[in-house]
């Protein structure tokens, strides 16, 4: 296993980071991203849960930015075991172990909201409890073939959104919320 714990000189860097990409103030369905250069896909929540598009989030992030994905718990919040972060030696193993633990909050000592990105700023998912849904964000300007393909194969995109706005079910009145704050 692989998977790193971010240490705190480095997890206050990185939640200053975060700090000044989402507003942890906000909850979704609201527009929890600070800037206007992002396109969203939208994702059943909890994204832990579902290992294989977990782990291929993961894989397609580190093919296509070689970087790191990063997992941060608890939001804003500079705690200590809260921050991950995977490379590209051993995905499988480290999607494994962090789907795992994740599932009861490493024994309740981590939260929500959760936020995952990449090392270079490329993307970024929020998920709340509050939420059936989370938002991933990817900016405009880091628009990468690989990744984008994995997005709208596997994710929500707005296109699909807006059909499933257009239902009378319960998903589809999230999905008209949704719209109106990312839209």
């Amino acid at each position: 296993m692989t998977i790193l714990k971010v240490e705190q000189r480095e997890l206050d860097l990185f939640v200053e980071k975060l700090l000044c990409v989402i507003d942890f103030d906000k909850d979704l369905p609201e527009n929890v991203f600070l800037r206007d250069e992002y396109i969203y896909w939208f994702f059943e929540r909890p994204l832990l849960c579902f290992y294989d598009l977990f782990s291929g989030l993961v894989l397609e992030s580190v093919s296509s930015f070689k970087s790191d994905v990063f997992i941060k718990f608890s939001g804003g919040q500079p705690l200590s075991g809260s921050c991950f972060s995977i490379d590209s030696s051993n995905i499988s193993g480290d999607s494994n172990w962090l789907v795992v633990n994740s599932e009861n909050f490493f024994e309740g000592t981590v939260g929500y909201p959760i936020v995952l990105c990449n090392d270079t700023d490329d993307w970024f998912a929020f998920e709340s409890a509050h939420e059936e849904f989370g938002v991933l964000a990817v900016n405009k300007s880091s628009l990468h073939e690989g990744f984008l393909g994995y997005l709208n194969a596997n994710l929500i995109s707005m296109s699909d959104l807006s059909e499933l706005a257009k239902t009378s079910v319960a998903e589809g009145v999230i999905a008209q919320v949704l719209i109106s704050y990312y839209g």
